[in-house]
């Protein structure tokens, strides 16, 4: 609906003011104006009838004389004689107010106003004789008529003035509170300085100050909330956890990067948008609803399904604001790496129970048995001593093997792995040194194989236990006949940084592709009970692994059964000539 301008309001309520007041002042003087007119015209009806009544008082008292002395005298005034009566009327026969005093009445025949005063004689031979003078109003009346027409045609110029006057004092009230809200709609419309108009009135320059005040506020407080929007738009988006704003009608009011990661969403699509549109996890969606309608906080684990699978644990709480409607923030924590450290941890803790469980519950039972009285018999102790050296020298190499794999996580942890710069052919020659009377006991042939002038920044002892374990397992489970290889080159498949590439090719019974995904985890075995028949402790690939992860490297494995296998470590080449 369209406003009417303050000037207008003002106006119109002036012209109001002038009508009503011109209306009643017109009215009120015509009144004034007729009641003088009247008032004068029966004053001097009452001078002529107490003229009249005097000259009657001097005559002889007889009827003819009588009327012919107050015509007389009533002809020089201008009046009229109405009646001249010499008998006084009684109170009966004649109203009191025709005996003596004022009258009026009208004259329908004539269409005339006559206006009347009636004296009594009171000496004389004709006292108590009554005299009415009369007089008709005609020529008063149009006086009267044009005295009323002058001063209404002056009334009308006065009103007309007096409107005009009026708009001009609206203009000059209204104009003041026009600058100010035309002030307050360039600030309400973003400008940054827009100064007050000057104003006389104290209410309007109150509201002036006031309307400064309000701005200076609303301009700190709108940097104080978008330095609030920033800091949690920078808080949000540096979180690890992903950070979900629903409303009361699963609306997307808020979504941090982390979350848009898990749930591939984009973002700033996502805004303003239902979740049932944009996730299509059926248990989130569901998690959702009973997060907003449920007062305290609610808690479960989701599997978001995907090339990799990973689990999520989601906490929901429920927003509820001052108009009742409400919504849920839900917040999404990855903890897929972590459950799988949780089950390697219970994992590692099972399996090395178990391997220090067996040598120790082989030593016991054979020092049992030899407090038993073995002991007596030589063969039997001699048999006996050699099985508890044999489990007392795996138990020191489980025991030496979780120390080495546990200095490596450390030195690989804190990024301190001492590297040097050393040449590759002669970490390929120690390996094959070391490992050649193992080999020559099973008739394998070793080969080394690595380009003259490679050289690398690497840690020595580190890289020639990792290749000596590789060689270890290749000689126990390659049949005698077979070769193995021991490889140094730049990797030709990698672009930047170049690659340095360690292989250990073996001609073995090789290994089934389902075991090859968890053959570096720690106490895995694909055959335990050959494993420890061979003397292996089930931590070699595992110690493997780190030593590459601690040069920034990685070990990967290639194999097929019945042909053989081959393990290859690709660190990153820091120096080369």
């Amino acid at each position: 609906m369209p406003r009417t301008r303050l000037v207008w309001q003002l106006f119109a309520a002036l012209c109001v003011l002038v009508a009503g007041v011109f209306a009643v002042g017109s009215w009120l003087t015509s009144v004034e104006m007729a009641r003088r007119a009247d008032e004068a015209s029966f004053r001097r009806l009452e001078d002529a009838a107490a003229l009249v009544a005097a000259g009657v008082a001097a005559g002889d008292g007889s009827p003819q004389t009588t009327v012919a002395v107050a015509r007389r005298f009533a002809a020089i005034r201008g009046l009229e004689i109405d009646s001249v009566d010499r008998t006084t009327p009684s109170a009966g026969d004649r109203d009191p107010a025709e005996v003596t005093g004022r009258s009026r009445r009208y004259d329908a025949a004539s269409g005339r106003r006559l206006l009347s005063v009636t004296e009594a004689v009171e000496a004389g031979p004709a006292a108590g004789t009554l005299v009415r003078v009369t007089l008709d109003s005609r020529e008063a009346d149009l006086q009267l008529a044009r005295g009323q027409r002058t001063l209404l045609a002056w009334q009308l110029v006065w009103a007309a003035a007096a409107v005009a006057l009026g708009y001009l004092v609206a203009m000059r009230i209204a104009r003041p509170v026009e600058e100010l809200s035309r002030a307050a709609a360039r600030l309400a419309g973003g400008a940054d300085a827009v100064p007050m108009p000057g104003v006389e009135t104290r209410e309007l320059a109150d509201l002036a100050t006031a309307i400064g005040t309000l701005h200076s506020q609303l301009v700190e407080r709108g940097l104080t909330i978008g330095r609030q929007g920033t800091q949690q738009q920078a808080v949000l988006g540096s979180m690890i956890e992903g950070v979900l704003a629903i409303d009361s009608r699963q609306r997307i009011v808020s979504i941090n990067g982390a979350a848009a990661d898990l749930l591939g969403l984009d973002a700033a699509a996502a805004i303003g948008r239902p979740l049932q549109d944009t996730v299509r996890n059926a248990d989130l969606r569901r998690f959702a609803l009973l997060a907003i309608d449920c007062r305290g906080p609610v808690e479960d684990d989701l599997l978001l399904r995907g090339p990799r699978d990973r689990t999520i644990r989601v906490r929901g709480t429920a927003l509820r604001d001052v108009s009742g409607a409400g919504g849920a923030v839900i917040v999404l924590n990855d903890v897929t790496d972590i459950q799988h450290l949780e089950n390697v941890r219970r994992d590692f803790v099972a399996n090395v129970s178990h391997e220090l469980k067996t040598p120790v519950a082989s030593i016991k039972g054979f020092v049992e048995t030899l407090l038993d009285g073995a002991a007596d018999d030589p063969d039997d102790a001699r048999r006996f001593l050699l099985i508890i050296a044999r489990q007392a020298d795996r138990l020191g190499a489980i025991i030496e093997d979780l120390l080495s794999l546990s200095r490596i996580e450390q030195q690989e942890g804190a990024g301190s792995l001492p590297m040097e710069r050393v040449p590759l052919a002669m970490v390929v020659g120690t390996v094959i040194a070391d490992c050649l009377p193992r080999a020559r006991d099973r008739d394998i042939e070793l080969v080394g194989d690595c380009p003259p002038g490679l050289e690398a920044d690497v840690n020595a002892p580190l890289l020639e236990q990792a290749l000596i374990n590789l060689v270890d397992n290749a000689i126990k489970f390659s049949e005698p006949g077979r070769r193995i290889w021991i490889s140094a080159a730049t990797d030709a498949a990698a672009t930047t940084p170049p690659l340095l590439s360690l292989a250990v090719r073996d001609e073995g019974c090789g290994i089934e592709a389902e075991h090859l995904p968890r053959l570096f985890e720690r106490f895995y075995r694909i055959d335990r009970g050959r494993s420890r028949r061979l003397g292996g402790t089930g931590l070699g690939l595992s110690i493997v692994k780190h030593i590459a992860q601690a040069h920034g490297g990685t070990v990967a494995v290639e194999s097929q059964p019945g042909v053989g296998s081959e393990f290859t470590l690709r660190l990153p080449l820091r120096a080369a000539v």
